[in-house]
């Protein structure tokens, strides 16, 4: 009886490492995997594998070690091992989930929204204060160069802390003027 020596994974996670399993007769590798999924073919691997998941590709080579070909899921399970290799992994698609972090910095905020046309900017009281004109020249510059946040109240949280942080990193660089910005 032929075999093939099996491998599942989902990403960077090896779900089943390689294992050999029998081939008891001509069948696509898609019907392969789902038999062998549902326990049909070596139910004693418990494999930990829903059928409901999706190949990404599967990967064919002679040996371990070996450069990998790609196949289709509808080629021929035993013709592939004879004329391509025994080593079959199957790659299933990976989740997408995608994680709302609690909170971003300005900056990141900032670059997100650089190309949309609706951008708000935080609001400062006008001062004759050097280090408050400093700030202003740094709201004008990223509304000069197309930058903002998304809504008005982006701008007056994240906003105003970032402006107010590079504000105070370039005052302690540079504590003798802000025409520096402007050179």
């Amino acid at each position: 009886m032929p075999f093939a020596n099996i491998r599942i994974s989902k990403g960077s996670r090896v779900l089943h490492g390689w294992y050999i399993h029998p081939l008891p007769y001509e069948m696509s590798l898609k019907d392969f995997f789902m038999k062998l999924v549902n326990k049909e073919i070596s139910p004693e691997c418990n494999i930990a594998v829903t059928s409901s998941e999706e190949i990404e590709r599967i990967e064919l080579s002679e040996a371990l070690a070996a450069s990998a070909t790609q196949a289709s899921l509808n080629c021929n399970i035993i013709e592939l091992t004879k004329g391509v290799g025994i080593y079959i992994h199957y790659r299933l698609k990976t989740d997408i989930t995608t994680a709302t972090p609690a909170s971003q910095n300005g900056f990141a905020i900032l670059m997100q929204n650089a190309r949309k046309s609706k951008l708000y900017l935080p609001t400062f009281p006008q001062s004759g204060n050097r280090k408050q004109t400093l700030r202003n020249d740094l709201v004008d510059w990223i509304h000069n160069n197309g930058g903002g946040w998304s809504t008005q109240s982006y701008a007056n949280t994240q906003g105003k802390e970032f402006i107010v942080s590079l504000t105070e990193a370039i005052w302690y660089i540079d504590m003798r003027s802000h025409k520096k910005l402007e050179e």
